[in-house]
């Protein structure tokens, strides 16, 4: 189905639809698909470093952290 095919369906069965409340779901998915959160600039290299931290298994768990701090912790 092309993308001009896929509109017009879905326009035809809302057209068709009555139900107040399922069309207002079908306007709050079309309202949170344009404000998608974009990932800023700023962020996007701390993102790849974590993965790559994650990727060569440079990671530590909760208890390794608990451990480490474990005298705040107890404060």
């Amino acid at each position: 189905m092309t993308l001009i095919e896929l509109k017009k369906s879905i326009h035809e069965k809302i057209d068709g639809l009555d139900d107040h409340q399922f069309l207002e779901h079908i306007a709050a998915i079309i309202e949170n698909k344009r404000e998608l959160f974009v990932i800023p600039e700023h962020m996007k290299e701390g993102i790849r470093q974590g993965i790559e931290d994650i990727k060569h298994g440079r990671v530590h768990s909760t208890e390794d952290f608990e451990k480490k701090y474990e005298k705040w912790l107890k404060e």
